[in-house]
């Protein structure tokens, strides 16, 4: 069974360092990993993609073929991934069991608006394969309450553009003070903390409609897991595992890793 991670997220969020430090967490706990690179953009990476769009599409390349601008070429370059999903999804048929990482492209918009992103996550979660998505977050921008809704406004909106099962991790919490890292985490696990801090930075005339809007957003991060991760230090990365396992096995291990038994 192939369990897909599609990895999204704005640009600097943190995509990448998470696609390959949780790669090697799942490698620490002898469970089969394969990472898919879906960014025909990208330069440089933090880990050797066994998949690699790149291979088929290439942004420099694409440039040149069709005389585009940088902004232009990348778009292009995502919408012609699409031709080439046959030859990706047979290297993930030829992948062990096991998890499969999926790095997509940096400029999130392009991939989570254009129909060419849903067509890819549609094709790749076909077969039989298992999927979910998870939502990188940046919490070093999140430490206002207007900030951080916004933040969940964009885990709300991958939800519903690819219709998949959603975890959303807000990274970088060892960036943050202690002090810092406290408001936030209140803020995740009491909606009552962040109306007080919001409404208190707000005119009156907003409260009305700021507390209508909390309470959808409560709703939805019922539904929709936060976790403060660190992708640097791979901190929180047993409560990621126990959430996805939650979404593809019903919380069983289909290799139970003695290290994150009972979380």
């Amino acid at each position: 069974m192939h369990l897909l991670v599609f990895a999204i997220g704005p640009a600097g969020s943190g995509k990448s360092t998470f696609t390959a430090q949780f790669r090697d967490w799942l490698a620490t706990q002898n469970i089969a990993v394969t990472t898919l690179n879906l960014d025909p953009a990208v330069e440089e990476l933090a880990y050797l993609p066994d998949i690699d769009i790149r291979e088929y599409v290439f942004v420099r390349n694409v440039q040149e073929k069709y005389k585009l601008g940088p902004n232009g070429a990348i778009i292009a370059s995502v919408d012609l991934s699409v031709e080439y999903l046959g030859e990706v999804s047979r290297q993930i048929d030829e992948a062990p069991d096991g998890y499969i990482l999926v790095d997509t492209p940096g400029q999130m918009e392009i991939f989570m608006y254009r129909q060419s992103g849903e067509i890819i996550a549609e094709t790749l979660c076909e077969s039989g394969r298992r999927c979910a998505a998870a939502v990188i977050l940046d919490a070093t921008i999140s430490l206002s309450p207007s900030d951080f809704i916004s933040q969940v406004f964009l885990a709300a909106s991958s939800f519903y553009r690819l219709n998949l099962p959603t975890i959303a991790l807000v990274n970088k919490v060892d960036m943050l003070s202690p002090e810092d890292r406290e408001k936030l985490e209140e803020w995740i696990s009491n909606i009552v903390s962040l109306e007080e801090h919001l409404l208190w930075a707000q005119s009156a005339r907003l409260s009305s409609f700021t507390s209508s809007v909390l309470r959808v957003l409560h709703d939805f991060m019922q539904l929709v897991p936060f976790i403060p991760v660190s992708s640097r230090t791979s901190e929180n990365f047993e409560t990621v595992y126990y959430f996805l396992q939650q979404i593809y096995m019903g919380g069983e291990d289909f290799s139970a890793p003695a290290e994150v038994d009972g979380v």
